[in-house]
């Protein structure tokens, strides 16, 4: 059920994305052929006055077909007053930013009814497993980034500081350690290693958020700035994988569902707060200048705009086309290396 309300989540924010598109190009005057949730073979379609309504077989985004949008499209004239290309550069740039945009305002809708009915998050002392060391005992025994501390060697954990007491303690013998993971208990035997004069097992620490009711000002001020908070962070761990400082960690499309699924076994606040993050996540990638995103696009309509002049649309185009081929190819092979587990197949 959990992974069947991911996939529908995930699909959710692809229909809201291609949505902002969809009502700003009609809003604008231009005329939508297609509105496709996915990619290649059409699984299911109908249609409804001029548009067409389809889900297609690949499941990696989806696309509102705007007529001129693509240069060389059949059927449609020069001087068609509903073509894309024939309306003002401000509508189209509006048009091309209304998806990210989107995303941006369903996830701030999104915290601001999650702070309202669950409270405003606060930090803990429910210990999580926030970060595994590399080649460590907890890694090697199976722990995960997210499971939730609940014992060790039956002695209960209430607090973020009884984790690495209890360890200590052991004195390098083994230690059951249980955790909560989606929902169901687990028991790990980690075996400490003495790294100077403690014992250690290679968990980073972090603590459980916890919901706290807030004044309705509150919530709503928290919830509206969510999507700008989050894009800094998420700008930030940008820069910090740039500076070589953090290891990139990337995930395709089965990887996200898994992430949402697991936070969605966790409880509705868990569930609604991870939709707005992939929602902020989906809003923030479009808008990174590279050819076959939003992004992309804009560029092309600002040096229109700063310039006065238009750029040749083949030219544009073969850009977009390049860069969807290059995207979808990064897609394929971070789902395969990463979500899907076939790493080893790609160094060899």
């Amino acid at each position: 059920m959990h992974y069947f309300l991911a996939i529908l989540a995930l699909a959710v924010l692809i229909v809201i994305h291609e949505g902002g598109h969809f009502i700003v190009a009609r809003l604008s005057g231009m005329r939508v052929d297609r509105f496709s949730v996915g990619f290649g073979p059409v699984l299911w379609s109908f249609t409804r006055g001029e548009t067409s309504y389809q889900i297609a077989a690949v499941p990696l985004g989806g696309f509102v077909q705007i007529a001129g949008l693509n240069p060389g499209e059949e059927g449609i004239s020069p001087d068609d007053p509903r073509a894309y290309p024939n309306r003002p550069a401000l509508l189209r740039m509006a048009t091309i930013f209304a998806g990210p945009g989107t995303n941006y305002v369903f996830a701030a809708v999104a915290m601001v009814l999650v702070y309202l009915a669950f409270g405003v998050p606060q930090p803990g002392k429910t210990p999580l497993v926030g970060g595994l060391q590399a080649g460590k005992p907890a890694e090697a025994a199976g722990l995960l980034p997210g499971d939730e501390i609940a014992s060790i060697d039956g002695k209960k954990i209430f607090d973020t500081s009884e984790v690495s007491k209890q360890i200590r303690a052991a004195l390098g013998r083994p230690v059951a350690i249980e955790v909560r993971r989606e929902g169901t208990s687990k028991i790990f035997n980690v075996t400490p290693i003495k790294e100077g004069s403690d014992f250690r097992v290679g968990i980073e620490i972090d603590s459980k958020e916890e919901y706290v009711k807030a004044p309705f000002i509150t919530c709503v001020t928290q919830g509206l700035r969510f999507p700008y908070d989050y894009s800094r962070f998420i700008l930030h761990g940008f820069a910090e994988i740039f500076a070589g400082r953090q290891k990139a960690e990337f995930s395709g499309p089965v990887g996200i569902v898994k992430v949402m699924k697991r936070q969605l076994s966790q409880g509705a606040a868990s569930g609604l707060s991870i939709i707005a993050i992939i929602s902020v996540y989906l809003g923030l990638f479009n808008l990174l200048p590279l050819p076959a995103l939003d992004g992309g696009r804009l560029v092309f309509l600002g040096w229109e705009l700063a310039t006065r002049r238009r750029v040749n649309q083949r030219v544009e185009q073969t850009v977009h086309l390049v860069g969807m081929l290059v995207l979808l190819s990064f897609v394929l092979l971070i789902t395969l290396r990463n979500d899907l587990g076939l790493g080893r197949f790609f160094h060899h």
